[in-house]
């Protein structure tokens, strides 16, 4: 018989996907503030289709109650998208991100 080696336990951090997303939307929502009206629009929507995914991914394996509280902010981050509304959409954002931070690394920021 063979002895088990134990196994090594990972550790996932909820709405991990979702962090990645509004980061992303964040950099991209900073490079349209410069960009002309009709680039800006089609940026937002495609900003506002990946928060979507994001969502939709987050929904798919069971995080959304996780990271609930970031949830709602991306939401609001969408309506405000949909509505044009540029700088409500960053606070939104970076609301989200400011609740999908873990605990650990809020800790070790100054």
């Amino acid at each position: 018989m063979h002895a088990e080696l134990p196994r090594q336990t990972l550790m996932l951090t909820p709405g991990l996907q979702l962090r990645r997303a509004v980061d992303t939307a964040l950099l991209d929502l900073q490079k349209v503030s410069q960009a002309e009206r009709t680039e800006m629009l089609g940026a937002m929507r495609r900003v506002n289709d990946n928060l979507h995914g994001a969502l939709a991914h987050t929904a798919a394996i069971g995080e959304t109650c996780m990271v609930a509280a970031a949830v709602q902010a991306v939401h609001a981050a969408e309506d405000h998208l949909d509505a044009s509304e540029l700088s409500q959409a960053r606070v939104a954002l970076t609301t989200a991100r400011e609740r999908l931070t873990p605990p650990s690394v809020k800790k070790e920021q100054p």
